[in-house]
């Protein structure tokens, strides 16, 4: 396993493996020149997706799977200078971060400890995906509502939580919109309505194939209904995501929350909260 890129992009990945807080220790592995991390969150609240893809690197090559102190590492990278070219290897028992910058001359080696990771390489989706619908456990679930909020609107959308002090976020559609609640569930507490700009997407049928169509934006309502609170995951994707979010759920339904570029594709599947009045209606 070794892969070479410069220090920003090491530094994006590893921001990215780690999710603010929710994976400070991570399993990385490499195949077919690309670098995967497919893992549950410790408590199980979440399950994260990270593809990269060989034009994210100068250069990957080798095979194998670590456990690797991600965010130890992160700190670490952080300190070094930008546009420094980066050898990532394993050495013995250890990762060696190693480089030199070709402005100042400044050398580096950094050495941070790894945990043999025995298992089958996961590369793909950690569940199945029909017409493009994510079918979620053994209930088989179908995540078939689908819309977008743009980046700054779902920073808000953390933001407003984290001054509310809740982790409470309920998606709905009302009066024509996306709207999000945020706020915990009591009748006395302080709570936000906010309208994100959005798009909602439906898979439709063109020239004998499945193509994304947008059937509702800024505003425009279709037939679809949705009802869902979440209680983990908003501030990691806020803090990590750099594109516009992708959300695919139902009501009462885990959402499958993803960005992607040509480089890498970044995703989580988390569960809603289910509260126990309606948990005692099923």
């Amino acid at each position: 396993m070794k892969f070479k890129l410069k220090q920003e992009k090491l530094e994006n990945m590893l921001e990215k493996l780690v999710m603010k807080d929710m994976f400070p220790s991570c399993i990385i592995s490499v195949k077919d020149e690309k670098l995967f991390s497919i893992q549950k969150e410790e408590h199980g609240r979440a399950l994260r997706f990270l593809k990269f893809n060989k034009s994210f690197f100068d250069s990957i090559e080798g095979e194998g799977s670590v456990e690797i102190d991600c965010k130890k590492m992160l700190d670490l990278v952080k300190n070094i200078m930008s546009n420094t070219v980066l050898t990532v290897e394993k050495k013995g028992n250890k990762i060696c971060i190693s480089g030199e910058n070709d402005k100042t001359g400044k050398k580096i080696e950094l050495y941070v400890a790894w945990k043999d990771f025995e298992g089958e390489i996961k590369t793909s989706l950690p569940f199945p995906m029909e017409k493009g619908v994510p079918i979620i456990g053994d209930s088989k679930i179908a995540l078939e509502t689908y819309f977008t909020i743009d980046l700054p609107d779902f920073k808000d959308i953390a933001q407003y939580g984290s001054t509310l002090k809740t982790e409470f976020y309920k998606f709905s559609f009302e009066d024509k919109k996306v709207c999000v609640r945020v706020g915990d569930l009591h009748d006395f507490s302080d709570y936000a309505l906010f309208y994100p700009k959005e798009k909602i997407i439906e898979l439709v049928e063109e020239d004998n194939k499945e193509v994304e169509k947008i059937v509702a934006q800024f505003g425009i309502k279709t037939g679809d209904k949705l009802s869902v609170i979440f209680t983990y995951g908003m501030p990691q994707v806020a803090a990590t995501f750099e594109n516009e979010v992708h959300i695919k759920s139902k009501t009462s339904s885990p959402a499958w929350i993803y960005e992607g570029t040509k480089e890498y594709v970044h995703g989580i599947l988390i569960p809603p909260f289910v509260p126990e009045d309606e948990d005692d209606g099923k």
